[in-house]
């Protein structure tokens, strides 16, 4: 292979893999969509906002069995592949090791912080969620390799299950344990499935070695803090909304939430195949890594940019649409949340790109200082504003986020990277056309949610084309690519 292949067949692995996880993903998250909207009209905006409280409560207990465990197994077994049985064995007796050790505290933080007997009932059974934690384990394999088709496939499973048993649930009228169960089981049956499914590629050793299991440790450390600094500053506000405000309040602002993290699947896609590869070539090739950085720094503006102008114009109609009149209030909180996306987006990138330098102690930092500043805009909007307040500081938490990591990436001497003001240039050229496009489509020809959400995808396709963003022969190389299964 020459030189001048070399690029083209790497972006075709990133283009195939990352579509393959974004096809499984939306997949997953649209059949999901539905079952949340049963259960939200089944338990109502109070039995809703402790729904989404629960799942939530558990988050944080969650953030701490993950110890940070993944970007390191990624990063190590792509440098070192031989090492992958001993160290994922390793890796799950520690998680699992973790689930147990956290259970006595998950049972008594929810009782000392008074919350009613509902709560406290579905936090003991939503605590078996920690278990399924242990997929992200298997799903390592597959990202390594960049065959994420096979998670894909057995998450797509997962969603199928869980809406057969969220119908059953909804169709007779159950109650809040009952969702919970559903939730559970369906995420049971994926882990079975990929667990059984990963031995076809790698045999894990489950033998006890310390040297491994003490090296995961201090790796990972720094890496845990941060994990619960970036969850304080994203969930931390509907644990203050629930004490402040109130379950109903809860709803309101988790309808909006569920829609927003349905569309971090792009970023996260893209994170999945370019983690790797990034954590690979700034340890081999210097050129080749602030090349891909530039161009996933673009890529990123061109995948927010369009959620937040498109959510700012639909967000009322696709409220109503989805969970009903009962939630209009939601509407403005939606639009709030979805210029979030944006600057989650670019901030989740340069995250990545520390984590793969080996910089975890100035992720750690950072996420201290969005997290503080979390806490403190919640305790000044959430009592003025309620919802609308929380998805302020949200965003306001996000964007300081993106600016301290950016200034960090191109300031520190080990990683340097050249981030140009010209490279924002195209991307807010684009979607300021984008947006009066959108607006006149909604209201001159006052076209439904569905059709305008449509027409938009079609409409941003053909302006990334028209500006030469993308050309029609990268499209055809690529789809004849991956038709072939082979690099471009």
């Amino acid at each position: 292979m020459n030189r001048d292949s070399k690029p083209s067949g790497r972006a075709f692995q990133v283009i195939h893999n990352s579509t393959t996880v974004v096809g499984g993903e939306l997949f997953y998250r649209f059949v999901n969509f539905f079952s949340s909207i049963m259960v939200a009209r089944v338990l109502g905006t109070e039995g809703y906002g402790q729904f989404s409280f629960i799942f939530i409560y558990i988050s944080f207990f969650e953030a701490f069995v993950q110890f940070g465990l993944n970007p390191i197994l990624i990063r190590r077994l792509s440098q070192e592949k031989g090492e992958a049985p001993q160290i994922l064995g390793n890796a799950i007796l520690l998680r699992i090791a973790m689930i147990v050790l956290v259970c006595p505290l998950v049972l008594w933080t929810v009782k000392a912080l008074g919350y009613p007997l509902s709560v406290r009932q579905g936090a003991s059974l939503a605590y078996f969620q920690l278990f399924l934690t242990l997929r992200q384990i298997y799903e390592v394999i597959f990202r390594v390799n960049l065959t994420m088709i096979y998670p894909a496939l057995w998450n797509g499973i997962r969603a199928l299950v869980n809406l057969v048993l969220v119908a059953i649930a909804a169709f007779y009228r159950a109650t809040l344990p009952v969702f919970i169960l559903a939730y559970l089981l369906s995420g049971s049956a994926a882990l079975i499935g990929l667990g059984i499914f990963s031995n076809r590629f790698v045999r894990i050793d489950f033998r006890f070695r310390k040297n491994i299991f003490l090296y995961l440790i201090k790796e990972s450390a720094p890496l845990v803090i941060s994990a619960y600094l970036t969850l304080i500053s994203y969930r931390i506000d509907v644990l203050m909304l629930s004490l402040m405000k109130g379950f109903a309040d809860v709803g309101f602002y988790s309808v909006a939430t569920r829609i927003t993290e349905s569309l971090l699947v792009f970023s996260n896609a893209l994170l999945v195949s370019l983690f790797p590869i990034l954590a690979r070539s700034f340890k081999e090739n210097r050129n080749d890594f602030d090349r891909q950085v530039s161009a996933s720094f673009r890529a990123f503006l061109f995948m927010g940019l369009p959620i937040a102008v498109g959510g700012t114009v639909v967000s009322k109609d696709l409220i109503l649409l989805c969970f009903g009149p009962a939630y209009a209030p939601s509407a403005l909180t939606l639009s709030i949340l979805c210029w979030h996306l944006l600057f989650s987006f670019v901030a989740s990138l340069m995250a990545n790109i520390l984590i793969g330098c080996g910089k975890q102690i100035a992720d750690m930092w950072i996420s201290l200082s969005m997290a503080l500043g979390n806490i403190g805009m919640n305790l000044v909007l959430i009592p003025a504003f309620s919802h609308r307040g929380a998805a302020i500081a949200t965003v306001l938490t996000e964007m300081l986020g993106m600016f301290i990591y950016c200034f960090y990436c191109t300031k520190n001497p080990h990683i340097r990277l050249s981030l140009s003001v010209v490279e924002i240039g195209s991307p807010l050229k684009i979607n300021a056309i984008y947006f009066f496009i959108l607006l006149g489509l909604k209201i001159f020809l006052k076209l439904p949610a569905i059709l305008l959400i449509g027409s938009g995808v079609l409409i941003y396709g053909v302006l990334i084309l028209s500006f030469r963003v993308v050309s029609w022969g990268d499209v055809k190389r690529y789809f004849l690519a991956a038709y072939e299964q082979k690099p471009a």
